[in-house]
């Protein structure tokens, strides 16, 4: 059988646009990659390894525009100077005929159903798997990314764990707070009985705690009348049942 054309490596028509090669190209590559061939036999490797040759033979002379027309060049027909001592209007006839009928790809038969994949079971799979091409987005259709959009992408990782990072630090500041403030840990003062200093807490409730540490006010005196303290620019609490007058500008 004829050396495949890089067409029919690919499975595609010699006439396809880029676009088709290239998925063409990338499902066959994906298909055929070494990390694809775990568990198959080692004829089953061997013919994936050669059949990615000839695939990344192709995509290197079709992807590039000067060279695929170059190649294009080599598969035209020579039968119009195979035709011997033959009149010319025969050689005339043997061109034609052989633009028509030489069963090269690009020619009148490529439209035909591609009959050479019938000899070459490789390009029917070549085939099968292009169609699923379609799924796969062109390069040329994908949108360029923005100089920010680029940025994200390669320092997004880095920026978000440096946001996360900063978020923890903050909570832990916030809640070893309570941990160093001395007002919120530190054990509230012991009652003291019969002692005039006083401790106010909510509601103008207070107890008697010890002159010598940390109290809120003094006991002026005992006053049931808690307008009467206020009058004298005092204030008032209930200090074990009893309301007195109490001075917080100690």
């Amino acid at each position: 059988m004829a050396e495949r054309t890089h067409y029919q490596v690919l499975g595609v028509r010699q006439s396809a646009p880029l676009a088709e090669i290239r998925g063409s190209y990338r499902q066959l590559a994906y298909r055929l990659h070494p990390d694809r061939q775990a568990g198959v036999t080692e004829a089953e490797r061997q013919l994936a390894e050669r059949r990615m040759r000839e695939v990344n033979a192709a995509w290197t002379t079709l992807s590039d525009p000067a060279k695929r027309a170059a190649y294009d060049r080599t598969l035209v027909p020579r039968g119009s100077g195979a035709s011997g001592s033959g009149s010319g209007t025969r050689a005339g006839a043997g061109s034609t005929a052989g633009a028509g009928a030489s069963g090269r790809p690009g020619a009148s038969d490529a439209g035909s159903g591609q009959w050479w994949d019938a000899d070459d079971p490789d390009a029917v799979l070549a085939r099968a798997k292009a169609a699923e091409a379609a799924e796969v987005d062109a390069l040329d259709e994908e949108p360029d990314l923005s100089g920010v959009q680029f940025w994200l992408l390669r320092r997004g990782v880095v920026v978000a764990m440096v946001i996360v990072g900063l978020i923890i630090f903050v909570a832990s500041a916030y809640a070893g707070r309570g941990a160093t403030d001395p007002t919120a840990t530190s054990a509230p003062p012991a009652m003291v009985a019969d002692s005039e200093c006083v401790k106010v807490m909510a509601d103008h409730m207070a107890y008697n705690v010890s002159c010598e540490g940390s109290y809120d006010a003094r006991i002026v005196r005992e006053e049931p009348n808690a307008r009467s303290c206020l009058d004298d620019g005092l204030e008032y609490a209930v200090v074990r049942a009893r309301s007195v007058c109490v001075d917080e500008d100690v």
